[in-house]
């Protein structure tokens, strides 16, 4: 026996569970032989295996929940409708969308079965010869045969009422065609196309839809390595085609007896869109359009004056059944010639008919006519979308660095729009957003507005949110168009996320729904802090087809409604707290009136009024996707809060490579440091080498960007290579210095003005990306620290040793902490010449034989100067090795030129610090011949590091044996201030941070709230090891309270300490359900169904929504009181036993006194709704235990 292993899953996680070779677990197994054939019927849920041998049918269906996949109908026998003979069956599909299965034989007789009935139709088809797939239509409408037949083959088609074009090609030797066949009049072929030449594999096809709307014909093809796909309509009324014989070769396509579409395309536009700029006037420029005709140039004049009166009477008859405002269309101009005068190269024809464009600005008008979808609420989720298609977001929980707001920010995309923000980085933004209904002409009257083309329709077709733009001369208006309120798809907390988005990111709202607007923006407003950086908006309430003199008493009836919203709700009304701007009630005239559109221009006045909310186009591009992603994660603080978290978590990531090149970015793409909020690069200034070193040239510096300064896994003689060439070469070269001691002092100028350069670049960079920051927020406090102490460590790496080389007497330029020998990187010998010239002849004078940096004179050993014979101190340190005295010196002592020759022994300094064992690394100078007990080595100051925790400076005292100074523990200090380590000490909880939390079997990501303790704030004072008083985050700072909703795990948003009630802005909780108890059995309630649709990611404030007087389930807390039933009046025993933990006794308790008991205040407004307690084992019970 063979078994099929079925895996069920989202396709992007299936491929990518694959892709990652991980262990899938099986959907489901089922044991079978080989002899099978699978159909899938995915809006059915229906699984079908064909069993070939056996001529026998299994079909399989999915639960409601898609949870588990079981046998629906077992050990179907067919056998019987094919007179006992095993039918060949080639194809074998669902009709989708129905509970039919078309059989196909070998022979091209297909049926269709029944599993209602468990019947073939009585009717059967002949599909043609030469099959190669088969394949029903999304709907199941139709069912398509694909075959390849040569021309001669074909005897009959199908053509419409028009004529037949007769332009079939000779050429063609196989055809490939497709054979429709209607399911509900399955007998012959409803009609027949012919393929496009490029579909040449029938073998990998696939008909899919998106949206409900698009049905496309997709081909595979392997050979090529190509995807083609075919937009496909079926139109089901089959009265509009007559079949019937016709002569070979001719095309099924019929033929245009209009050639007007061209010109008439202009009416149908300005029918949907606007004709005149409503917000910029100057964008109204005359359209000219010029038409080339086939014919003589007799005729040509005639033409002309055809086309100009049909345009004219076309735009009058626009004029006047739309009553648009059409000035622009008054200079519309139409001019005809013929083929031969078209010459486009020719400079008087290009002067005559051609119209100037910047190229660049014409590409971005064009690509503004395009709007992108930007998000979509999808299981009471919002859903930020990137470059208009959904994106994984499994990398998030591989990330661990805690910044997944900025993660999720910076993975949302808006397609070509991202360059075009860029391109207007300065530009002024102003944000116009259309709420409402279901087609009530949000998106038509936001066009006319702004000038947007979005598609508007009197079916649902605006899914989420999509954007445009408009650019003028001052301005950026990018314009929202939502998703219609109150859809049948949608939940309220769909309808809330999309309202709380409108509201935190539009300058003005045009809103055309005020049946369900209190209710949605209402729950929106309890959500984020009332920020008046993003509650700016002006909310504009749309009443439309209101005649003109019932206006005044349509302003006074809402008018009064919101006073009185106001007064009841006081300071917490949503109109307030969410619209700073104000809010304006506008009858809108009826539509098709000429004063539907002059409204239009109030409005425009009311917008420019508006101030700008994004001061750049940057700005607005950074700030509506962390809006997005907070929405994401339902997380609800402040957004400036989020804002610096974000900045300062930008500019950490980036420092390391800023520090290292002073860029942003060095890898295949090499990005500046810039200022995040304009866009503008940080100045890299021109230095002259003169203005760093005396008595130089006026040589141009290289410049900062790209100067490879630091790398942890890079030693220091490696990364100082280029810059020590640079200076040999362009500044000053050590071999033809006569002054090593100048050199080393230039050389280390030169070295600190290149470190001091890129630590101001990068204090800098870090300055303007912070000036608008609070800069008394811990976050701002803790980057720049963090910065700080990463160019300390460039500073300190950049320190020159400049103690003597273990190899010459040149100064080491090892950086000051390193712990090899000392070395000074040249080649350690004496490249002056032999300073006893006269001996050499005047001959080539050879180079001194001694090493670099020795004291006395240049010798070489051409010619024997001096004794030369072995100093008597050879070994020593800093001897030179041969006697310097005369030829045959009467004294018997060698000596070298050396005036002292080092004692060697390694220096006496060894002690232990709070960082450890220190021992000295370095040699004894004092002269060999004079007896000393201490040991003490050429550097003078004290080497240990700073005794506070990660300061990498070295001690501030000059006394080298500092540890020796007669005390039993000698404190080493910088001198400098220091942050402290410590985490704050304070009760409560210093910050809540929101982390993603995987679901198993789940698509998508729940994020939860996790406490955070932060580190103190404070700074211990130069030499001391610690500062006065307990750590703090903050002196006198905000600690939230410790107590979390057991439901959603959000943390209580009031101080630590209150005495209230706890409160929070709650999150998603995945454990309530609505449920009902079964109505056929009175006495059993233990049984129950869910009626909440399964939904896993609801907010704590949106369960309960709409459900008025209902119940809820808590376990028992007082079983005596309640059998005695001396219980409240809101609360009633249930003698069953109910999942879960059915052991446990429960209790029927009103929703006032569920929310009492989490002591939490209840989150929700409709207080005198649920104030009473609904008994009825019927109605709608909520159930929330674990």
């Amino acid at each position: 026996m063979r078994r099929i292993e079925i895996f069920f899953d989202t396709a992007q996680q299936m491929a990518q569970n694959f892709k990652s070779h991980s262990t899938i677990k099986s959907f489901k197994i089922l044991n079978t032989d080989e002899n099978f054939i699978i159909a899938i019927n995915e809006p059915k849920g229906l699984l079908a295996i064909y069993n070939t041998k056996e001529v026998k049918l299994d079909i399989f269906s999915f639960y409601d929940n898609r949870s588990r996949l079981y046998a629906r109908n077992a050990n179907i026998q067919l056998l019987q409708w094919y007179n006992n003979i095993i039918p060949n069956i080639k194809y074998f599909l669902f009709i989708k969308d129905t509970e039919e299965l078309c059989f196909v034989e070998n022979s091209g007789r297909a049926r269709i079965f029944n599993l209602m009935n468990l019947q073939f139709r009585p009717a059967f088809c002949n599909f043609p010869r030469n099959l190669v797939n088969v394949l029903s239509s999304t709907d199941g409408s139709c069912i398509m045969a694909f075959a390849k037949e040569k021309p001669d083959e074909f005897n009959s088609i199908i053509s419409t009422d028009n004529i037949e074009q007769r332009d079939y090609n000779n050429d063609i030797k196989e055809i490939n065609r497709v054979y429709v066949y209607f399911s509900k009049n399955f007998v012959s072929a409803g009609k027949v196309i012919d393929l496009p030449l490029n579909f040449k594999s029938l073998e990998f096809l696939q008909i899919s839809c998106i949206n409900n709307r698009q049905t496309h014909l997709i081909s595979l093809d392997l050979q090529n390595g190509r995807l083609n796909s075919l937009l496909v309509k079926i139109t089901l009324e089959q009265a509009q085609f007559r079949f019937q014989k016709c002569m070979q070769k001719k095309s099924l396509a019929s033929q245009r007896t209009k050639l007007n579409d061209l010109v008439n395309v202009y009416k149908l536009m300005f029918e949907k869109y606007p004709i005149d700029s409503c917000i910029d006037p100057k964008q109204n420029r005359p359209l000219s359009l010029k038409i080339v005709l086939d014919i003589e140039d007799n005729n040509i004049e005639d033409y002309g004056e055809k086309f100009n009166e049909y345009i004219t009477g076309m735009f009058d008859n626009l004029k006047y059944y739309t009553n648009k405002p059409t000035s622009m269309l008054k200079k519309f101009s139409a001019s005809v010639i013929t083929f031969k005068e078209l010459d486009v190269e020719d400079t008087n024809f290009q002067k005559k008919f051609s119209s100037e464009y910047q190229l660049g600005e014409w590409i971005i008008q064009l690509c503004c006519l395009i709007p992108i979808q930007i998000a979509i609420t999808r299981n009471n989720l919002f859903q930020p979308l990137k470059d208009g298609l959904s994106s994984n977001e499994n990398y998030l929980i591989e990330l661990k660095d805690g910044h997944h707001l900025d993660i999720i920010s910076k993975n949302i995309s808006f397609g070509w729009y991202e360059g075009i923000f860029k391109h207007f980085g300065s530009k002024k933004v102003k944000v116009v957003s259309s709420m409402g209904e279901q087609s009530c002409g949000k998106s038509f009257m936001l066009n006319h507005l702004v000038g947007t083309t979005f598609d508007g329709s009197a079916m649902h077709c605006t899914e989420g949110v999509w954007m445009s733009l408009v650019n003028t001369q001052e301005y950026i208006y990018v314009a929202l168009d939502f998703e219609g309120l109150k859809s049948l798809e949608r939940t309220p907390q769909e309808d809330m996320f999309l309202a709380l988005f409108n509201t935190v990111v539009s300058n003005l709202i045009l809103l055309k729904d005020i049946s369900t607007m209190f209710q949605k923006f209402q729950d929106g407003a309890k959500l984020f802090e009332s920020d008046p950086k993003i509650f700016q908006a002006r909310l504009c309430v749309i009443i439309k087809d209101v005649p003109k003199v019932d206006r005044d008493d349509i302003i006074r009836v809402f008018q009064s409604k919101f006073d009185r919203l106001v007064s009841e709700e006081g300071e917490d009304n949503f109109i307030t707290k969410m619209y700073g701007s104000g809010l304006d009630i506008i009858p809108w005239p009826v539509f098709g009136d000429i004063a539907w559109f002059k409204k239009l221009s109030f409005v425009n006045k009311k917008l420019e009024k508006q101030k700008v909310k994004y001061e750049n186009a940057i700005t607005f591009l950074q700030d509506i996707k962390v809006i997005m992603a907070k929405l994401k994660i339902c997380d609800w603080d402040s957004l400036d809060e989020s804002l610096i978290q974000i900045r300062i978590a930008t500019l950490k990531k980036l420092l390391p490579t800023a520090i290292s090149y002073g860029l942003e970015r060095k890898d295949s793409v090499t990005k500046l440091l810039l200022d995040h909020d304009t866009g503008k690069p940080i100045e890299d200034p021109k230095t002259d080498l003169s203005d760093i070193l005396n008595n130089f040239d006026s040589t141009e510096l290289l410049p900062d960007a790209n100067i490879h300064l630091y790398d942890e896994y890079v030693s220091f003689v490696q990364l100082s290579e280029d810059l020590r060439e640079y200076f040999d070469e362009i500044v000053q070269s050590q071999e033809e210095t006569s002054d090593e001691i100048k050199w080393y002092e230039n050389f280390g100028k030169f070295l600190n003005y290149i470190i001091e350069r890129r630590i101001s670049r990068v204090r800098k960079w870090y300055a303007q990306n912070t000036a608008k920051l609070p800069q008394d927020n811990s976050n701002v406090i803790n980057g720049k620290y963090e910065m700080e102490q990463k160019l300390d460590k460039l500073a300190l790496l950049w320190t020159l040793c400049g103690l003597t080389c273990q190899q010459c007497h040149l100064k080491c330029i090892k950086n000051f902490n390193h712990e090899d020998d000392h070395d000074c990187l040249t080649n350690h010998k004496c490249n002056f010449p032999c300073q006893f010239v006269e001996a050499h002849n005047k001959k080539l004078i050879p180079k001194c034989i001694h090493k670099a940096g020795h004291e006395g004179k240049h010798i070489c050993k051409k010619i024997k100067h001096l004794c030369n014979e072995p100093c008597d101190l050879i070994g020593k340190r800093n001897c030179q090795e041969v006697c310097s005295k005369e030829i045959g010196h009467p004294d018997g002592k060698h000596l070298c030129q050396s005036t002292r020759h080092y004692c060697g022994v390694s220096c006496s300094l060894s002690t232990h610090t709070v960082k450890g064992d220190y021992r000295c690394p370095n040699k004894c100078i004092k002269s060999y011949e004079k007896p000393h007990s201490s040991h003490r080595c050429e550097n003078g100051t004290c080497p240990i590091q700073c005794s506070i925790l990660n300061c990498q400076r070295k001690c501030q005292s000059n006394d080298h044996f500092h540890s020796y100074s007669g005390f039993l523990y000698v404190d080493h200090f910088c001198g400098n201030e220091h942050h402290c380590h410590e985490l704050c000490e304070d009760d409560g909880i210093c910050k809540v941070v929101i982390e993603p939390k995987k679901q198993l079997q789940e698509p998508f990501t729940k994020y939860i709230q996790l406490s955070e303790r932060l580190r103190c704030s404070k700074k211990i004072p130069p030499n001391e090891s610690k500062h006065i008083g307990k750590h703090t985050h903050n002196e006198n700072g905000f600690h939230f309270c410790e107590a979390q909703c057991q439901f959603c795990g959000y943390f209580c948003t009031l101080p630590y300490g209150h005495e209230q009630l706890h409160n929070t802005r709650h999150g998603f909780d995945s454990n309530m359900m609505q449920i009902k108890f079964s109505e056929d059995d009175e006495d059993n309630i233990s049984e129950y169904t869910r009626v909440d649709g399964q939904r896993k990611f609801t907010l704590c404030n949106m369960h309960c929504k709409n459900l008025g007087r209902h119940r809820h389930i808590d376990y028992c807390q007082d079983e005596v009181i309640c059998k005695s039933e001396n219980q409240r009046h809101d609360i009633k025993h249930i003698d069953e036993q109910i999942q879960p933990n059915p052991d446990r006794p429960k209790d029927f308790i009103s929703h006032k006194l569920f929310w009492e008991r989490t002591g939490f205040k209840d989150p929700y407004p409709e207080q005198q709704d649920f104030a009473e307690f609904d008994n009825d084992r019927h109605t709608i019970t909520c159930l929330n235990l674990k």
